[in-house]
Order: structure tokens, then C-alpha cells, then sequence
């Protein structure tokens, strides 16, 4: 069976890409938050803010429509 193995890494990164990247963003801006100063709290703040409005987007959004 060829291409089962690309057809598994391409699900892989359709499942987990997003959670990954969301999960990077989080760490990151955490770790600059505890350690950094000036433009480092502003990154924190945008890299914190990105999980906050996917998930406000996705709580908020209608799920009424088929």
C-alpha cells in the first residue's frame, strides 16, 4: 500500500497542527511574561491573546446552522 504513511502524517498535522501551534504560542507567551520586560510583555500579550480569541470564536460562534 503505497502512500498509507503520507496519508497518516497528513491526518497527524490536520488534528494536532492547530493545538500544537496553540499550544507554542501559550508557552511562549507565559515564558516571556515571567522574564522579559518592555517589548517582551507586549509580545506576551499578543502571543496570549491568539488561544483566547480562537477559543472566544469558536464558543461564540452558531452552531444552529447545519
Amino acid at each position: 500500500m503505497s502512500g498509507g504513511k503520507k496519508s497518516r502524517e497528513n491526518t497527524f498535522w490536520q488534528l494536532w497542527g492547530a493545538p500544537i501551534v496553540l499550544a507554542l504560542l501559550t508557552t511562549f507567551g507565559l515564558t516571556a511574561a515571567l522574564l522579559g520586560t518592555g517589548a517582551w510583555h507586549w509580545s506576551a500579550w499578543t502571543a496570549l491573546l491568539v488561544p483566547v480569541a480562537v477559543c472566544a470564536h469558536y464558543s461564540l460562534r452558531d452552531t444552529s446552522r447545519g
